[in-house]
């Protein structure tokens, strides 16, 4: 295959050479991310995909079919990696540790799975592959990746699509070689079946992750870099994997929109503004890794003005692509790189506005893969010019100090990750006007029973932002922690008159009227507030206690199949249904809904208790005359 941009390496290593690079950097890999082993599982996120999905403990058969449905986290169809946690569940239980540690191993290997991709593309230069597999491996921006549970989803996706790249460099360079045309191929030398296997690689990347679909583009880029005829097979080869892309595409969002993270707040050309920014920032913290964050809030817009460092983006982002035109003389180096790390980002650059973050430090997580290549190439070329033999021990020396300040910046980055307060503390150092990172700092602060300073926090946090749902719940909870009822209640009143339609408030209202005994302008709320979001189980199961304490047992029942309607498996509303029962004496029949409860939560107190009372019921009812 002849390939120009690329030159062979002179030096000749051994298989030893290798593998000790290889070992390194293993060993420094999990020594620069070993603090997240002993971090905890944080409340952003881990709750909805581990510790408060009741969903890891059902029978591995039945968490399948329910993750494939399809069901959507947080906005993301991801049953494979769901799939994945329930597999961690099965073995550790809840402990994060275990959750950490799989985590490292995955990132470990996908680590190597560069080192080996780098190594083939560079034509076995070990210099290359060994610097883009240690910038890879310990850059601060892929902690996020690393240390945070939730984004094993990022690691599982990269792990299928980096075996796929490096397959079709292997289909590539079969293209290219006598065995294409002999008939005593091997399986793992037949063309077609690679392909095969690539496909196969590609859907379980995008069922993983739904950034996978930029795979098609990635594989038309290596068919550029590789200076690949643009033939008609090689559209036509291409077709299944783009056909995967625009589906997977379209249900990532779907779910995106069925989670309400959709939104048109900003117009279409301050979402040009944003993407640019965001390109340009994701380059700097390449190069200077600083001020990281779990949050990188949209900036504050004065009168529909930016910032002015956003309307100078656009033209430092048109100089770059003027100046990889130019390098297209000489090398297609730059351009494949450049646009491996744009393709990848693409998805994520908000030019669709997508969630509350105007960028993240995980989404550079592959697309960094593309800029550690030119990187390393131009160092190498550096090192290996004729006359400058001297060049080497000091480009031993920069990468020696390279490899240790990463290791050293990511090392003490992991320990951010450690649990909710570390992490929101510093979110909140990063951004102490940001009415997200005040909020989060404001519910440790309520968790730690530090009532008087959360409500300092939440008001400031409505004060940025005065229909910010979550604060004012936050802030209502407080006061009520404080037992100032009043000032709970002025608060509640408050927050309706700003956002009348958020069904949070409204069942937050029906609460504060039920525990005034309030309860039929209680209901009133409910049904306000399942008006708004039918499919809402704390509804129904607040509706019905309010028809119970009204006596109307009826109407709690209708209350609670309408909630099951939804869920038939809700072990609250199956347990409370079999009350209802209970207190109807319909012995029988009430059993039943206990033991159902139980089956969806073993050890539910309060099934366990209620069970344990109809059975004792039933054996009194049993010994009355006449039965």
């Amino acid at each position: 295959m002849n390939v120009k941009s690329v030159k062979s390496s002179k030096v000749p290593f051994s298989q030893t050479n290798i593998f000790l690079v290889i070992g390194a950097i293993a060993l420094i890999t999990y020594f620069s991310y070993s603090p997240a082993i002993k971090n905890n599982f944080i409340n952003w996120d881990d709750n909805a995909y581990v510790f408060d999905n009741g969903n890891l403990s059902k029978p591995l058969t039945e968490a399948v079919a329910y993750f494939f449905d399809p069901n959507y986290f947080i906005g993301n169809y991801i049953p494979l990696t769901m799939v994945v946690y329930t597999i961690e569940y099965k073995f550790a239980g809840l402990d994060p540790h275990f959750f950490h540690g799989l985590n490292i191993l995955i990132h470990i290997a996908n680590s190597l799975l560069v080192f080996y991709f780098a190594y083939l593309l560079s034509k076995k230069k070990l210099f290359v592959a060994t610097l883009v597999s240690f910038l890879f491996a310990i850059h601060p921006m892929h902690v996020e990746s690393v240390a945070w549970v939730s984004e094993l989803k990022d690691l599982l996706y990269s792990f299928f699509f980096l075996l796929g790249l490096l397959l079709y460099y292997q289909y590539l360079t079969l293209k290219n070689t006598s065995l294409q045309k002999s008939n005593k191929k091997t399986f793992t030398q037949n063309p077609s079946v690679i392909l095969t296997t690539i496909c196969f690689l590609f859907i379980l990347s995008v069922l993983s992750k739904p950034a996978a679909i930029t795979f098609p583009f990635v594989l038309l880029l290596l068919d550029f870099y590789t200076q690949r005829k643009f033939d008609k097979w090689l559209w036509i080869e291409k077709i299944p994997f783009l056909i995967i892309s625009i589906i997977f595409g379209m249900i990532a969002l779907v779910a995106q929109e069925a989670d309400g993270l959709l939104h048109d707040t900003y117009s279409l050309s301050q979402r040009f503004f944003f993407g640019s920014h965001s390109l340009l920032t994701y380059l700097f913290k390449l190069f200077l890794p600083i001020n990281l964050s779990i949050f990188y809030p949209y900036p504050a817009i004065a009168e529909g003005t930016l910032p002015s460092s956003f309307y100078f983006a656009p033209f430092l982002v048109l100089l770059l692509f003027f100046g990889l035109y130019k390098t297209l003389k000489h090398s297609r180096l730059y351009v494949f790189g450049f646009l491996f790390f744009l393709l990848n980002l693409l998805p994520v650059l908000q030019f669709v506005s997508i969630g509350e973050a105007i960028m993240a430090d995980r989404y550079s997580y592959i697309s960094y893969l593309g800029i550690f290549y030119i990187l390393a190439m131009v160092f190498d070329s550096f090192v290996s010019k004729k006359g400058f033999a001297h060049n080497k021990p000091f480009a031993a020396l920069i990468v020696a100090g390279l490899v240790i300040t990463l290791s050293i910046l990511t090392f003490s980055r992991c320990k951010i990750w450690k649990n909710d307060d570390t992490v929101a503390t510093d979110l909140l150092n990063k951004f102490p006007n940001d009415r997200l990172a005040l909020n989060n700092k404001g519910f440790i602060l309520y968790s730690q029973n530090r009532f008087k300073e959360a409500i300092d926090l939440f008001s400031k946090a409505i004060a940025l932002k005065p229909n910010y749902t979550m604060a004012h719940i936050n802030l209502i909870n407080s006061y009520a922690s404080l037992n100032d009822l009043n000032n709970a209640k002025i608060a509640l009143n408050k927050a309706i008159e700003l956002i009348p339609t958020d069904f949070n408030l409204l069942y937050s209202k029906g609460v504060f009227l039920y525990n005034e005994g309030n309860y039929s302008e209680a209901i009133k709320f409910y049904n306000k507030g399942l008006e708004l979001k039918k499919d809402n189980i704390n509804g129904y199961i607040y509706l019905a206690e309010s028809y119970f304490a009204l006596n109307d047992y009826a109407k709690t029942l209708k209350a609670i199949n309408e909630g099951l309607g939804y869920q038939p498996n809700n072990y609250i509303l199956l347990n409370n249904k079999g009350y209802v029962l209970l207190v109807m004496k319909k012995y029988e029949e009430a059993s039943g809904y206990f033991i159902a409860s139980l089956k969806q939560k073993p050890g539910y107190d309060r099934a366990t208790a209620n069970l344990a009372n109809c059975r004792e019921a039933m054996n009194k009812n049993s010994q009355q005359p006449g039965n």
